[in-house]
């Protein structure tokens, strides 16, 4: 039976590699984006819905201003920019300014700058009329002087269409990108495109305005930082298995048994979900930690049995493993029962990485770990490292020492204590990228701020009326200070409003005299003109959800500021709401680790059948309260994270303190050395993410540091429960 569980544990392996290759050449393989982490039920469908299309519009916008001190120069580097960036999918305002202008020149007497008919000023359009008349460079012609004699359709792209062409001296270049911004293969493409670029024009000035730009320094943090917390701990564990076990296959078997179980968990979450989010690997993380536990415990019956026959070795340790694995994994699959799409992906990552590290460990490491040449040296050179753990005796006053320092630090978390739930101080933003951002905003005139205006209605009609008369109550400034659908395509009832009000205002008064001024004989602005489709630009800020209709204005800093909500028009901010999130989160992991506690209790009885076993909980449930204390003691606010963090406390909790209660209740062989290499791995491993300078990271490896230290210290206390004499093996 061993020899087909290990045939099937190598194929599925094997399937697990091929799955991982296939699917991550699909770019959707991974997300990062925030709005996929939200619970279902954690918004509103409706505001849901319009989060995601005005989060989609807003990361794809990219702004760049280029200047420098030869105009010409500035202009032909303009254009090689836009040439680099829209190989890499990137549609300039420019190359759809045609289709705005249509629409507006289609629309130009149902359309008004001012957002309410009772505010048009009719001298200020007189005005603007004869000013872009003598202006050299506007595209004015004939034939437009007779469809269009008052310039409505220029005069609507100043106060309706994004900014482009020139800013001062800089060339602005303004569009989105075809994609999303939060995937991994459009950041690497975008940047290389523009860093390609500079290396072109090092004399060109650029200031950058996109979520994308800072999607990609927070990514690249992310992976320098991994690249040196995870080289630095990989080398330290190396070097430490080296050393106690001074055998290559002991490094080799660590790793295949860790490697095995990060590729069983990658290719089951890519096999039930269409993409994971990064933020998966965080918790994944976790499975180094345990996973590694699993192989370090059957390579330590290696010297402690001096390399006895595969089966007695494996018999030795199955039943240990197999309550650590069977715990944690059940552990982690409590989080699938919240019904939040990040906990059920996680679930379903942690199990099955487990289970295959567990499968690995017991079939195919045996097959890899064979008898040692020099056997009885590696025996006593084990012997020697593991004798200190075993002269050590726990005093009467180590307890009172170990209790008034517990005490003393869970006080002094109790006084610091504090929670952090604001995505927005997650992740440190990039001071240089923030002050070409804010460049681009001055140069601009506009820029979006993470709120909008979400207004809907039954259907469409009744959707525009309620952003009209939301946005006409609004002062001058903030209302049009927003990009708002129905300023380009306003309600059947506003566009008749408009009308009324240019041919009495503005019209009637005074095309004659136009007419003669500019020596047009038969002016005709009213001729019919067929309507083009709406621009994506604008289309993309409307849709359906929850039987309603909705639509989704971005506003600009002042809008945002003195914007004020109306009747079925709401000011939403996404990174509040984000935050709310995160907040329920923090709640439901923190029953959920109530609910792991609860599964190993049962699971604890139920395989060894009496209440002395539940001393196994006494280390984890220790762990749980210090990892929590200690970062509070130490000024680091309670999270999400943190509490998800307690997950890897429990797991390798359990873990210590079930090897060391099978010694003491079966053959009284020591584990005390191998059990120490366990927790020192996990806490070389993870909590050296605690030096990260990314929050959600570092609150994790503190929070993984100080638990399983606490874990380990406290699994050698000697703690008694009440049970049935006879011993847990019988």
């Amino acid at each position: 039976m061993r020899g087909w569980g290990a045939i099937l544990c190598a194929i599925w392996c094997i399937v697990a590699c091929a799955v991982i290759g296939v699917r991550t050449q699909n770019g959707n393989a991974f997300d990062t984006d925030i709005q996929s982490l939200l619970p279902q039920n954690a918004l509103e469908p409706l505001i849901r819905a319009a989060i995601r299309d005005a989060g989609d519009v807003a990361s794809r916008r990219v702004t760049l201003l280029v200047s420098g001190e030869d105009p010409m120069r500035v202009d032909e580097a303009a254009t090689d920019l836009q040439r680099a960036l829209g190989e890499v999918g990137f549609s300039t305002d420019a190359a759809g300014g045609e289709g705005i202008g249509r629409w507006l020149y289609a629309n130009r007497n149902a359309l008004m700058c001012a957002t309410d008919p009772s505010r048009f000023d009719t001298q200020a359009t007189l005005n603007q009329a004869q000013a872009m008349l003598y202006n050299p460079v506007a595209p004015i012609s004939g034939d437009m002087l007779v469809r269009d004699p008052f310039l409505l359709t220029l005069q609507l792209s100043q106060c309706l269409a994004p900014a482009s062409g020139r800013a001062g001296d800089a060339v602005l270049i303004s569009g989105a990108l075809d994609a999303s911004a939060f995937r991994l293969d459009v950041q690497d493409k975008v940047v290389s495109a523009f860093n390609a670029w500079r290396g072109r024009w090092p004399d060109m000035q650029v200031a950058r305005a996109g979520a994308v730009f800072f999607a990609e320094d927070g990514a690249k943090q992310a992976r320098n930082e991994i690249g040196l917390i995870g080289g630095v701990s990989g080398i330290a564990i190396l070097a430490l298995l080296f050393v106690c076990f001074r055998r290559p296959q002991a490094i080799v078997g660590t790793l295949a048994v860790t490697a095995a179980g990060a590729a069983g968990s990658l290719a089951a979450a890519l096999l039930v979900f269409p993409s994971v989010h990064v933020l998966v690997f965080v918790f994944g993380s976790a499975l180094i930690g345990v996973t590694s536990d699993y192989a370090l415990h059957y390579l330590a019956t290696g010297p402690q049995t001096n390399w006895a026959p595969a089966a007695e070795r494996v018999k030795r340790v199955s039943r240990p493993l197999a309550v650590c694995a069977l715990a944690t994994a059940l552990g982690f699959a409590s989080l699938g029962a919240f019904g939040v799409e990040i906990f059920n992906q996680v679930a379903v990552f942690s199990v099955a990485g487990i289970l295959t590290a567990w499968w690995f460990t017991v079939t195919l490491l045996p097959l890899m770990d064979l008898r040692a040449r020099n056997g009885d040296k590696l025996r006593a050179w084990w012997d020697m490292l593991e004798k200190p753990f075993l002269a050590y005796r726990w005093q009467a006053w180590h307890g009172a020492v170990a209790g008034l320092l517990v005490l003393s630090i869970v006080g002094l978390g109790v006084v610091r204590f504090g929670v952090l739930d604001d995505v927005r101080q997650f992740q440190p933003r990039s001071e240089a990228l923030a002050a070409e951002e804010e460049r681009v905003r001055e140069a601009v005139g506009f820029s979006s701020s993470p709120s909008f205006l979400l207004s809907y209605g039954a259907d469409a009609q009744e959707a525009r009326q309620r952003e009209e008369a939301a946005l006409a109550a609004w002062p001058d400034a903030a209302a049009r200070d927003v990009l708002a659908v129905s300023r380009f395509d306003p309600s059947a009832a506003r566009r008749a409003e408009n009308e009324a009000v240019l041919r009495r205002e503005l019209y009637e008064p005074h095309l004659t005299a136009r007419a003669e001024e500019l020596g047009v004989a038969a002016p005709n602005p009213f001729e019919v003109v067929e309507a083009p489709e709406l621009p994506p630009l604008i289309a993309n800020l409307e849709g359906q959800a929850n039987n309603a209709h909705y639509l989704v204005a971005p506003l600009g800093p002042v809008a945002a500021e003195q914007g004020q909500a109306g009747e079925n028009a709401l000011i939403v901010d996404p990174a509040a709401r984000y935050s709310q999130a995160f907040a329920s989160f923090r709640g439901l992991a923190g029953w959920a680790v109530g609910a792991a506690f609860l599964v190993c209790m049962l699971i604890v009885l139920t395989l060894y059948r009496t209440w002395r076993a539940l001393v196994v909980l006494a280390a984890p449930a220790a762990g749980v309260l210090l990892g929590l204390a200690v970062p509070a003691a130490l000024g680091v606010p309670l999270s999400f994270f943190s509490v998800a963090a307690l997950f890897v406390v429990i797991g390798t909790g359990i873990d210590h303190s079930v090897f060391l209660f099978e010694a003491a209740e079966t053959d009284g062989q020591a584990k005390e050395l191998v059990v120490f290499l366990a927790a020192l791995t996990t806490i070389l491993s993870m909590g050296m993410m605690g030096l990260s300078g990314t929050y959600p990271v570092a609150s994790f490896g503190i929070v993984v540091a100080a638990g399983v230290t606490a874990a380990y210290l406290i699994s050698f206390v000697p703690i008694r429960f009440r049970g049935r004499e006879a011993r847990a093996d019988n």
